[in-house]
């Protein structure tokens, strides 16, 4: 289980994500702390989740959805992007093998779904 699940979307309407939000948890709060920033709490088998939804994080297109917690309904990035791809029909990209603080991966390793492809790819 990971610590916490970060995923990527790219062209996709913060509404758009709270919309997948509400229909897939139960959506306990939502405020704005700036323009671009967007902060949630899910509940999720009887645990809080916080959530940080970020416009323009990885350039001007792509969205960053930050689940902050181990008690995430996936195992790892990957399953929790390929749900965000089926719900919100947006190219999504996430962290190949989830961040490990000792890992040898590389750091431009990256799994990418969208409507041609899935697999991993080098974001840099």
């Amino acid at each position: 289980m990971q610590e916490d699940i970060e995923i990527y979307v790219l062209s996709c309407p913060t509404e758009k994500i709270i919309t997948w939000l509400e229909s897939t948890f139960t959506l306990i709060d939502k405020s704005s702390p700036s323009p671009l920033c967007t902060k949630a709490t899910i509940a999720v088998d009887n645990n809080e989740i916080e959530v940080t939804i970020l416009e323009q994080a990885a350039g001007k297109r792509f969205t960053s959805i930050w689940f902050d917690s181990d008690k995430t309904p996936w195992e790892d990035d990957i399953a929790c992007a390929k749900q965000a791809f089926e719900a919100l029909n947006c190219e999504v990209r996430c962290n190949f093998q989830g961040w490990e603080e000792e890992g040898n991966q590389d750091p431009d390793q990256w799994w990418r779904i969208n409507s041609h492809e899935e697999g991993p790819f080098i974001w840099n």
